[in-house]
């Protein structure tokens, strides 16, 4: 598989996207499906302080100005958990990655044998590395046997994506897992409970900038043939984490990574849909001054990467701009 930089994620699997959207109908120009405004929205990102999280509490910003009266609530998750809460109807938009969205839809890996047909796509939004810092003197994954590290918790795809990679290698066993949340694990690695901290989202990633202010540490890479098997398996693609992204980083980085998608489910009201995603391109700034990984949402990343249905109401908008033929 040929190995991508940044830039390059607003190119992954466009084609599949047009090719998605064509096999559903169209609504006609202009349409909207009736109904009231929204009593309440509930918007799931990540880690608090991360893209998502941060890009969540930007759309539902943008979301209050068109339904003032709605209760607009952003809350904290996980790719994995945002997609079964999605799924379940108990949040109207989730963030995940594009290989989790698939898999989940088609009821594989993680989600073996229980797909969410009712998930939809809304649009994607940036690129996400998987970003895993160690200490000194830790230069691999390999090296992480007998010790201790923070990969997230339970619903993380930060944590799940660690743990492919230590069983790819053969050391599960011998690597003490400690469950939390971003917001610790600065401390836990400058105190030394952990000797390495896993992300995966936009870069560079505040939780590794955090560490590196009161710390020093080594990002780890991933071997050539791990990220081949990885990529093949779990639908990731290789990435490079360019030198000088992260302090003290003064070369190339391989990793794997993914695109970030929004997603809803199928019976969300196509006019909420619809303008969800119009009034969140149409104020692109808005989420860039939330983060700066979301200066990559441009009009090719807005439909790249999607393997699963658009919401009818998101194809409209994006067939009106022309995005999808």
């Amino acid at each position: 598989m040929r190995e991508i930089g940044r830039r390059d994620f607003m190119k992954i699997s466009s084609s599949m996207a047009l090719g998605t959207a064509l096999a559903m109908p169209a609504l006609s120009r202009g349409a909207k499906a009736a109904g009231a405004a929204p009593e309440y929205l509930t918007m799931t990102g990540g880690g608090q302080g991360g893209a998502w999280y941060l890009g969540a509490a930007a759309i539902a910003e943008l979301a209050k100005k068109i339904w003032p009266n709605a209760s607009s609530t952003v809350t904290p998750g996980g790719g994995i958990s945002n997609l079964k809460n999605v799924g379940a109807k108990k949040i109207e938009v989730g963030f995940a990655f594009a290989m989790d969205v698939t898999s989940a839809y088609q009821g594989t890996l993680k989600f073996e044998g229980k797909p969410i047909k009712n998930l939809r796509a809304l649009m994607s939004t940036n690129g996400a590395f998987l970003s895993t810092i160690a200490k000194p003197g830790i230069n691999s994954y390999a090296d992480l046997a007998g010790k201790s590290a923070a990969p997230g918790r339970a619903g993380f795809t930060g944590l799940l994506s660690f743990e492919r990679i230590v069983d790819k290698l053969g050391i599960a066993k011998d690597v003490k897992i400690v469950n939390t949340g971003y917001g610790e694990m600065s401390s836990l690695f400058q105190d030394n409970v952990v000797q390495s901290a896993t992300v995966i989202g936009s870069i560079p990633h505040p939780v590794i900038d955090e560490i590196l202010s009161v710390a020093e540490g080594n990002l780890l890479p991933i071997d050539g043939k791990v990220a081949d098997e990885l990529a093949a398996a779990f639908n990731y693609e290789k990435v490079t984490i360019p030198a000088g992204t992260f302090k003290g980083q003064d070369k190339d980085v391989p990793t794997i990574g993914s695109v970030t998608q929004v997603t809803t489910y199928s019976d969300l009201p196509d006019e909420w849909a619809y303008n969800i995603v119009k009034t969140t391109r149409e104020n692109r700034k808005r989420l860039v001054q939330a983060h700066k990984a979301y200066g990559e949402f441009n009009e090719e990343m807005a439909v790249s990467g999607v393997r699963i249905p658009f919401h009818p109401g998101a194809e409209q908008y994006w067939r009106e701009i022309g995005l999808l033929k």
